[in-house]
């Protein structure tokens, strides 16, 4: 109190004892010491000046003022004063902000990222880690956010208004992401690396929650159209048609982990994981008898000629060799924490099966289709929910019905093979 009564009894006259009279200038009055100054010295001297923006203000040291109210107390007209620009600049426009856009990054951050895999484990990279790499790099953001909208709109009826709005929002965002990540993948570097990978993932939960792939994206050069393949021979736009097409994407991510491993490291890491074998239980024993029925077409008669190839010895080990590669791979089925790893059996498998698959070869399909009845452990993701039974339908319709004893088991998964009715009427009864 003593201080305050002190402060209000100073002189509020000129400091003329003062070279640069700081009360005056404070007050913005006529400074009686200056008025006869020497030619050149301003009343307002620019090193003094209350304008000066180059180093912002909350970061200078300015006595209080016993005359001027703090600033946080200004009413907010008022508030304006404090950051006025010299008369002729133009105010700067404010910052704005679009809600939607918030909206569906506080979607993602609360919600998204979690259904991007099952492992907990990776919770925390797919909303923390990528997220900052988001604010780096603009494609990754918008990425980031198409995710999310599409995510939104698989929540509302397909009828509605707001499903429409959150597609075309999705739609533009994926536009925006690859603008930049088009001429990006191609010059991989330490700096875009991570995001560059991030975005490859992102690129796959768009093929499959929209059962098609992005525009623009048949121009991004990652082996998606490498190593003369031959065209597709299947149905146009069939299920295992357009599938086909999004494993090729996920080939082609393959591809962006190869050109960006040296830079892939720390958190990130977390998604490249993979189960040790001792993680994955064995097969249960109706899905050991279906693949053991399954080995049985190497050596039935009337089927080795489907095969494929000019030379049936070869095309028996092809066929038990990828075989052999799905009967382990599709334990992870069985884990939810691992059910993401059965992608490993076209990300690895060599290009000649992708092409026999192309090709719409009855050996290679009859092997998708057990692979398919497996992929259905992924239903529980929104993006990936419908694709197992779509499958299996499909390619049932594609086989020759001598293969029907083989699709018993896929077919059993998908609710369309029914058990012994004369078995389930003995248990009504009983």
């Amino acid at each position: 109190m003593g201080v305050g009564n002190a402060r209000s009894g100073e002189s509020r006259s000129c400091d003329e004892t003062s070279p640069q009279c700081q009360r005056c200038l404070k007050r913005q009055i006529p400074c009686s010491f200056l008025e006869d100054a020497p030619e050149g010295l301003s009343a307002t001297p620019t090193n003094l000046s209350i304008h000066d923006t180059a180093t912002p203000r909350s970061l200078d040291y300015q006595p209080s003022d016993p005359d001027l109210p703090p600033h946080a107390l200004l009413p907010p007209g008022q508030s304006q004063l404090m950051n006025q620009t010299p008369e002729g600049d133009s105010a700067p426009e404010p910052k704005r902000f679009d809600l939607l856009d918030l909206e569906l990054v506080q979607f993602y951050s609360t919600r998204t990222y979690m259904t991007m895999s099952s492992r907990i484990s990776s919770h925390a990279v797919w909303r923390d880690t990528v997220f900052a790499e988001a604010l780096r790099h603009d494609f990754l953001l918008h990425g980031l956010m198409a995710t999310a909208a599409l995510h939104k709109a698989t929540m509302q009826a397909k009828t509605s208004d707001a499903y429409a709005e959150y597609s075309k929002v999705a739609l533009a965002h994926q536009n925006a992401a690859l603008a930049g990540y088009i001429p990006a993948v191609n010059k991989p570097n330490q700096d875009n690396g991570i995001a560059l990978f991030c975005l490859s993932l992102f690129l796959t939960i768009w093929a499959f929650a929209s059962k098609r792939l992005p525009e623009g994206l048949h121009s991004v050069k990652l082996e998606l159209n490498q190593g003369d393949s031959p065209g597709i021979t299947l149905p146009l736009h069939s299920p295992t048609a357009d599938f086909i097409e999004i494993i090729m994407i996920l080939r082609g991510i393959y591809a962006v982990i190869r050109e960006t491993d040296t830079w892939l490291q720390g958190d990130i890491e977390e998604l490249l994981r993979y189960p040790l074998p001792g993680d994955l239980p064995p097969h249960p024993a109706d899905i050991a008898e279906a693949f053991n029925l399954l080995a049985g077409v190497a050596d039935d008669p009337k089927l080795m000629p489907l095969l494929g190839g000019e030379h049936p010895a070869a095309s028996r080990d092809f066929f038990l060799e990828h075989l052999a590669r799905l009967r382990d791979i599709t334990r992870c089925r069985s884990v939810v924490e691992w059910d993401g790893h059965i992608f490993s059996w076209f990300i690895m498998a060599p290009a000649t099966f992708i092409h026999s698959l192309k090709r719409g070869n009855p050996s290679s399909l009859i092997l998708f289709a057990h692979w398919a009845a497996a992929f259905r452990c992924m239903d529980h993701h929104w993006w990936a929910i419908g694709w197992a039974y779509s499958l299996v339908v499909d390619i049932s319709a594609l086989l020759d019905p001598i293969w029907t004893p083989y699709l018993e088991w896929p077919r059993r998964q998908m609710g369309l093979v029914f058990g012994d009715t004369a078995h389930l009427d003995a248990r009504r009864v009983a």
